[in-house]
């Protein structure tokens, strides 16, 4: 499978009744906190691996609890589909056409109402965890993050109540998001060459970290047998790799 292809629609839609499923942890990310959670990991100039990121996933929260799935062929299949999603995130930011996944909500009069709560919480999750890069942002140019920290933030909620005007504000918050992930990827333009150049100088690294990098399910519970290979990529028995106490590859 083609790592670097992008979702199908029915594919999407496929990801985000599993990750809504109730074999996921109760905390499991859906599918529009998926897009802006992979968002913040694309536009980090450090490159997040794998196997930091996906506890994160399945328990938004803690990183702790597991997804149980009913074969390593669907373990195997979910984790292909995710490094795609990723994959086509940072393809869609990096040729400046990303467009964020929010859910609709239609009003009384007909139209839609974007709800964007969703995709700012798991945008803002990838900032505190992976938060390096992030911190001079945070403080030099909050701007930058203005609409993510009101839409995803309980500081931001609580802005929102006392609004006079809360769907307006709302409206042009989530309106204003492509633009502001285009200008993040501008500003992080030079830290992102420098970690580039970092990673072709180690000897055996893939210079993007994406396809060719072996990952793990982390913590992941697998209805299988244990002579069956691991869906993490590693080409050893599960019982030896992704079955046993949680491994990092």
């Amino acid at each position: 499978m083609n790592q670097t292809q992008a979702l199908s629609d029915d594919e999407i839609d496929e990801l985000d009744v599993v990750l809504t499923s109730e074999t996921m942890p109760d905390d499991c990310m859906d599918i529009s906190t998926l897009d802006g959670y992979f968002a913040a990991l694309a536009l980090n100039p450090r490159l997040v691996m794998p196997s930091e990121y996906l506890p994160w996933i399945w328990d938004m929260g803690q990183g702790e609890e597991a997804p149980e799935f009913a074969s390593l062929e669907q373990a195997n299949h979910i984790l292909q589909l995710l490094m795609r999603y990723y994959n086509s995130v940072l393809s869609a930011i990096g040729n400046g056409n990303f467009a964020p996944l929010f859910y609709t909500v239609a009003q009384d009069d007909g139209s839609e109402f974007f709800d964007a709560e969703c995709w700012c919480e798991g945008f803002m999750r990838g900032v505190f965890l992976f938060d390096g890069p992030w911190k001079e942002v945070l403080e030099k140019h909050p701007e930058y993050l203005a609409p993510m920290v009101l839409l995803g933030t309980e500081h931001g909620w609580d802005m929102l109540e006392k609004c006079a005007d809360e769907e307006r504000v709302v409206r042009e918050a989530y309106e204003s998001i492509a633009g502001v992930v285009a200008l993040l990827y501008e500003h992080f333009g030079e830290q992102r060459e420098g970690e580039t150049r970092k990673r072709l100088a180690q000897p055996g690294r893939h210079p993007s970290g994406l396809p060719g990098d072996v990952v793990g399910m982390h913590h992941g519970r697998f209805k299988a047998g244990c002579d069956e290979e691991c869906p993490c990529g590693s080409g050893k028995k599960l019982e030896e790799c992704c079955g046993t106490p949680p491994t990092v590859h």
